[in-house]
């Protein structure tokens, strides 16, 4: 296949075969496919497990020497959870409270919903039919549906519309791969992104002392693409029309897409959140911009 046909079947199982990468098992699955792209370009790659419990853990996807590479180009690969509003990036705290918001809502929902079945059973249906009897195996599908529902409501996962956040930047780092395998550049997929900055953190103590690590986000969506940080090439930026700001940022550089706010805060709307296609546009000026 040519790098257009392999960059849609790329997105067309990232999209919608993998898509959903919330679990450990999902997770796995991700990671798998994932490998099995980058090894015909790239063969030094390492998966690296951290905070483990009984039943899961964290891993992080390396492409390279991360001791060697002079930068890393890195994003996180879990999927979001659900939340009300937009996405406000660098506010753990606000998104939290939104994403808290959501699955207390719609837990509410799923319970009042399942409290309303119960008493239609009971009062319609109990006793009515054979306990053996395809109504009976009807109704005990419906409840294994509900749970299952509500098992999903409650982590916040429900029906996973990640293609912007962040399924982009993946689908950006695999082209990257593909096009680029000298030793000075490496690459990561972190894991707990969505929560947090521990898959960042793991990937710091691991990196050499003089790198740099430009960490991307969401970079498909249908808003202006911007860079924060001090180690771009501001040549680069100003030629690629990419708004820039050297505020710091820890010891890292942010690649992103998103609107500013009156209050110099950024967030991506739900309407991009929500999109249906890539801005190919910001996706070539990544390209463009680390190539």
């Amino acid at each position: 296949m040519n790098q257009t046909e392999t960059f849609r079947d790329w997105l067309f199982r990232y999209r919608y075969v993998y898509r959903s990468r919330s679990t450990d098992k999902s997770k796995q699955r991700f990671l798998k496919a994932l490998i099995a792209d980058i090894i015909p370009f790239r063969k030094d790659l390492q998966v690296i497990e951290y905070d483990h419990t009984k039943k899961n853990a964290s891993r992080n996807l390396y492409v390279g020497d991360l001791t060697k590479a002079k930068r890393i180009i890195c994003t996180y690969y879990d999927t979001p959870p659900q939340h009300f509003g937009d996405y406000h990036f660098f506010d753990r705290q606000e998104q939290g409270r939104r994403t808290n918001q959501f699955i207390l809502t719609a837990s509410a929902v799923m319970i009042l919903f399942g409290l309303l079945g119960t008493w239609l059973y009971i009062h319609f249906a109990s006793g009515r039919f054979p306990l053996l009897s395809w109504q009976t195996a009807l109704f005990a599908l419906g409840v294994g549906i509900y749970f299952l529902l509500l098992n999903r409501v409650s982590r916040g996962a429900g029906f996973e519309q990640n293609l912007t956040r962040n399924t982009s930047s993946i689908l950006a780092l695999l082209s990257l791969i593909s096009q680029n395998n000298q030793t000075a550049t490496a690459f990561a997929f972190l894991d707990e992104g969505s929560f947090g900055e521990r898959g960042l953190e793991v990937l710091r103590d691991s990196v050499g002392p003089n790198a740099k690590i430009y960490y991307l986000d969401s970079i498909g969506a249908d808003a202006p693409i911007r860079a924060i940080g001090k180690q771009f090439n501001e040549g680069q930026l100003q030629q690629l029309a990419i708004e820039h700001s050297s505020e710091v940022m820890g010891s890292i550089n942010y690649l992103f897409c998103a609107e500013k706010q009156q209050d110099q805060t950024y967030v991506l709307p739900r309407k991009q959140l929500k999109q249906k296609e890539l801005n190919s546009r910001n996706m070539q000026k990544v390209l463009a911009l680390f190539g």
